[in-house]
């Protein structure tokens, strides 16, 4: 497959910035729980990864945590094998043990995998945005920058968009549903959605 960008750069991403922002918009994943040098490591990768685009919108003259932000891939088990190499393995050796404390969204992922394309589409990996948690912060909004990922995968030649979250997160299954996301099938307390592109 060629892993080409649609972009041949990203644009300078402060990732230590980026990393805390994540904590802050989303303390309960995985990677958030490992701690911020894994969090980095993750960012670190998929900047590199040329099938995968990261979306950083920091907050002007407030706190470095402060911002909105969204990555995704147009090739999600190639991205996903390149974080684990990526990581290195004593960060992704912490990761996983994350991971092993919350299994339902690895579980949910493996009854997925004959549902999920494996070419044409686009998967968004994370979004945050720290309004949402701090009503002060700077008034990127989330369907703003899903948007922005929404074209990047258009021009990647990708038809669809698809995004996994948990049934127990009605703000993001409320927000994916405005923004035309429909739910794919449910399992293990998670929901597979999807999105045609225009």
């Amino acid at each position: 497959m060629d892993n080409k960008s649609p972009h041949a750069e990203q644009p300078q991403v402060d990732v230590p910035a980026l990393a805390r922002c994540h904590r802050l918009c989303l303390p309960e994943t995985a990677s958030s729980r490992a701690g911020l040098d894994v969090l980095e490591g993750l960012y670190g990768t998929l900047l590199e990864d040329s099938a995968a685009h990261v979306i950083w919108y920091p907050a002007p003259d407030e706190p470095h945590q402060h911002g909105a932000f969204v990555a995704g891939t147009r090739c999600v088990r190639e991205t996903e094998a390149r974080i684990r190499h990526g990581l290195g393995a004593a960060l992704f050796a912490r990761l996983a043990l994350r991971v092993a404390a919350m299994p339902l969204h690895v579980l949910a992922r493996r009854r997925w995998e004959k549902v999920i394309p494996t070419a044409g589409i686009g998967y968004v990996l994370t979004l945050g945005v720290a309004r949402a948690v701090v009503p002060s912060a700077s008034p990127v909004r989330g369907a703003t920058i899903l948007m922005e990922l929404e074209d990047w995968f258009k021009k990647a030649g990708c038809s669809e968009s698809w995004v996994d979250t948990e049934l127990s997160n009605q703000r993001a299954l409320a927000f994916y549903a405005r923004v035309g996301y429909l739910e794919v099938r449910r399992d293990f307390g998670q929901c597979l959605l999807k999105k045609k592109l225009s």
